[in-house]
């Protein structure tokens, strides 16, 4: 079913509104996806990720990244495919660096995984971001943006309103206060710094 296309479907708030949405919406199953599968493997739940939030930052940029700019590669899978590998091992693999360098903890480690760089990325993972950005640009964007953009403008805009400010009171409180622990970061040794 589509949606019917109203002057406030076209509007500008409500596409940046929509790209506010898919992003938490990406980040939210990113965190959901993490979460999982710690417990499929452990059998214990863990918060994952550096914030303390249902979200993980990382999946929403990814995500949003994939909506913004591989939509118009659309009629061309293998594009999107190699693009979401890149652009996506690209974020990894610097986000790990980051958090690494200046928070001296690891929030996943592939050093034991098959063609690993630096234990940020391998080929695992980067395969999977380019399955994801399929799934993403076939599947779950059209889904995304046809419940979106069946919200009122003003609920949508009091709920990205609402979604940002608790976004960033956990990035402000989790920039001094990590998340940490078992199951969620490893400290890096000396040998690794």
């Amino acid at each position: 079913m589509t949606t019917q296309k109203t002057p406030e479907n076209h509007s500008s708030e409500n596409t940046f509104c929509n790209y506010i949405l898919i992003f938490f919406a990406c980040a939210l199953i990113g965190w959901i996806w993490e979460v999982c599968l710690y417990f499929y493997m452990t059998g214990g739940f863990v918060n994952r990720g550096v914030l303390h939030g249902p979200w993980l930052p990382i999946y929403g940029f990814g995500g949003l990244g994939i909506a913004l700019l591989l939509q118009r590669f659309k009629k061309h899978p293998l594009v999107v495919f190699f693009a979401a590998v890149i652009g996506c091992g690209v974020l990894e693999y610097c986000t790990g660096w980051y958090l690494e360098t200046f928070k001296h903890l690891k929030w996943w480690d592939y050093s034991g995984n098959f063609l690993n760089l630096h234990g940020r990325i391998c080929l695992g993972s980067v395969t999977a971001f380019g399955l994801c950005g399929l799934a993403m640009t076939y599947v779950l964007y059209p889904i995304l943006i046809n419940t979106f953009d069946r919200l009122k403008l003003r609920p949508k805009k009091i709920l990205c309103f609402a979604l940002v400010l608790f976004f960033l009171a956990d990035f402000i409180y989790s920039s001094d206060v990590p998340n940490v622990g078992e199951g969620i970061t490893n400290e890096i040794s000396q040998a690794q710094q």
